[in-house]
């Protein structure tokens, strides 16, 4: 049994834990996104929240968990035998939470017919999936934003419907699918789509802690329940039965909940004002009044109206119409106080002024460079060639998806691959061509340089790396800072006015940007799609992390190697000053562009 640190006993985190309790009021509110770098506790709180739900009757013997007494949301096997006359058999038990892994194949996730006995005995038999193990229960998925599109998607569509479909070979089955669905995510390992953005009803930011004595008093609580957990189980049990009485008696009253005309008009107003979608409209509604029914109240307030807004809006709008609407909102509570009790009493370097590209100074000392090494090419259809090569874009035609059919395999406890483990994928279904810049921002006499070479890179991919679908992701460094400015974006002016914003930051730690890179690089290859990475750097690294410049370099490139393909645009040639771009593409198996000639444009002319 996992042992669950308690709901009550989490340290701050007051508005995360106020998001997942308005979704167990009210499984309908659309689920949450909580987004947040790692370690503050948002799998815990998550974990944490099924010691807080009720306990459900189910059907005994159903894989889907059907209610015994709600004969609509029934399955339809439970459903016939009701008809029947049979009596079905109940159990009481707590909800479920169940973790969807990053590498769930879309097959793992909603299940697939059992094709031999349709065939064979004319059975439409399903093999259930996550989906229906997570019916009536909590559905929670870690780096969502690592998910394969069509998982996701998949997903979300069965989280608005309640229903879960699974067609194969022109037989179709369906399962009621109501969960509660909770999304984390870290921002800088890659975005999720607006248009799945806008499926997430809530959304809220996981915060590092701001003080000393909170940290000091997470600490203390986790090594509490650690050295004795029935004696830390004990201490917090009446706080969580508390809650959890109130979370039960909130799910009773929340259809009871008065929405006054004029607060509905509000919020019409407020989602008119933002251009958003209807969903944003709903979703506020029905967090405002598990809201109310939290405090177990009857009627909504406006109150209740600017605090659910705030979980409601952030994730669907852009920046500044974030900050706009948060100057809206704090007029009363964008950052409310948790009043259902749940609260637990715990307690850079600055540039050397604004550089931009040159506008009428020296051109770049560039060429016309193919990004090719070595005979291969960088491909719409393929990166490479050989055993290891990997697939991208829309080339089309049939490829076998080889990790898919591995854990069939698994499932089924093979030791061999049979025919019925392959799965076979359409490559025009694959996602974009990750583009990962790494820019040099120190302060070298070649910055100028760097910059102008950047913005005039991303404008080459942006026009002509159309047929890769390219993403282009900005990484700086400098001083003693590694930033990633800007996630994998189509929008190259986003990444150009970054550019145009940089500031000089003293030396080069180049160690400390390869092993950024390389975490950035990492994330994405797990969603597939391999990044090429492009470093533009004089090569002059001097800071280390440890002491070993030579040493970091070469290890962090060789790790980097393992997730992208590498490619150093050296914007520094002079043949008496080192540099260790050398050491970076041998580590990483990559390629050394050095930049020389004047007066041309570059020009990255993509293989297809």
């Amino acid at each position: 049994m996992r042992k669950v640190f308690p709901f009550t006993a989490i340290v701050g985190q007051n508005r995360l834990k106020k998001a997942l309790l308005l979704n167990a009021v009210n499984p309908q509110v659309g689920g949450v996104l909580i987004t947040g770098p790692r370690g503050v506790a948002k799998s815990t709180a998550v974990r944490a929240l099924t010691n807080i739900l009720p306990e459900i009757k189910v059907v005994a013997d159903c894989p889907f968990s059907c209610d015994p007494y709600d004969l609509g949301s029934m399955c339809d096997s439970c459903r016939i035998r009701v008809s029947k006359g049979e009596r079905l058999p109940e159990i009481t038990r707590r909800m479920r939470i169940v973790e969807l892994p990053v590498s769930a194949t879309l097959d793992r996730v909603v299940g697939t017919l059992d094709i031999k006995k349709a065939i064979q005995d004319g059975i439409r038999a399903l093999q259930p999936g996550l989906l229906a193990e997570a019916n009536r229960g909590i559905l929670y998925i870690d780096e969502v934003n690592l998910l394969d599109d069509a998982v996701i998607d998949s997903i979300l569509d069965a989280a608005a419907s309640k229903v879960n479909i699974v067609e194969r070979e022109g037989v179709s089955v369906s399962h009621p699918a109501s969960f509660i669905l909770v999304g984390t995510m870290n921002p800088e390992e890659g975005e999720l789509r607006p248009q799945l953005l806008d499926r997430f009803g809530l959304s809220v930011q996981a915060e590092a802690p701001k003080s000393e004595e909170e940290l000091v008093e997470i600490v203390k609580r986790v090594e509490a329940f650690e050295r004795d957990y029935y004696s830390f189980m004990k201490e917090f049990k009446a706080t969580e039965d508390e809650l959890a009485n109130r979370v039960r008696k909130a799910r009773e009253v929340v259809d009871q909940v008065e929405f006054e005309d004029d607060l509905l008009r509000y919020v019409a107003g407020v989602v008119l004002k933002f251009a958003l979608s209807n969903r944003a409209m709903i979703f506020t509604v029905r967090a405002a009044k598990a809201i109310a029914a939290l405090d177990l109240r009857r009627r909504v307030s406006l109150q209740d109206v600017k605090e659910a807004l705030s979980f409601t809006m952030p994730h669907r709008l852009k920046q500044d119409s974030r900050r706009s609407l948060e100057r809206e909102l704090q007029q009363e509570v964008a950052k409310a106080p948790v009043s259902s009790g749940i609260n637990d009493g715990g307690g850079s370097n600055k540039g050397e002024g604004s550089l931009t590209p040159p506008q009428n100074s020296e051109k770049a000392e560039v060429g016309r460079v193919d990004l090719k090494g070595e005979g291969e090419s960088l491909r719409a259809g393929k990166l490479g060639t050989g055993e290891g090569a990997k697939s991208y874009g829309r080339s089309g035609g049939l490829h076998l998806d080889f990790h898919s059919t591995i854990v069939n395999m698994a499932l089924r406890r093979g030791k061999s691959i049979h025919v019925e483990d392959l799965v076979l994928r359409d490559l025009i279904s694959r996602g974009s061509l990750p583009i990962l810049l790494v820019l040099d921002v120190s302060k070298s006499m070649s910055f100028r340089r760097r910059i102008h070479i950047a913005a005039e890179l991303v404008s080459s991919l942006t026009n002509t790396a159309y047929r890769l679908r390219s993403r282009i992701g900005l990484l700086t460094f400098g001083g003693n800072e590694v930033a990633y400015d800007v996630p994998f974006t189509k929008n190259g002016g986003v990444i150009v006015d970054a550019i145009r914003g940089l500031k000089v930051k003293g030396k080069t730690p180049l160690p400390l940007a390869l092993k950024r890179a390389y975490e950035v690089c990492r994330a994405e290859d797990r969603r597939g799609n391999t990044p090429v990475t492009i470093l533009i750097t004089d090569g002059k690294g001097n800071s280390s992390i440890n002491g070993d410049l030579r040493g970091e370099v070469s290890y962090y490139s060789s790790l980097l190697s393992k997730h992208s393909r590498v490619f150093v645009v050296l914007t520094s040639t002079d043949p008496y000053t080192p540099n260790l771009s050398g050491l970076i593409a041998e580590s990483a198996g990559g390629q050394v562009i050095p930049i020389h000639g004047r007066g041309e444009d570059l020009v990255f002319r993509w293989k297809s």
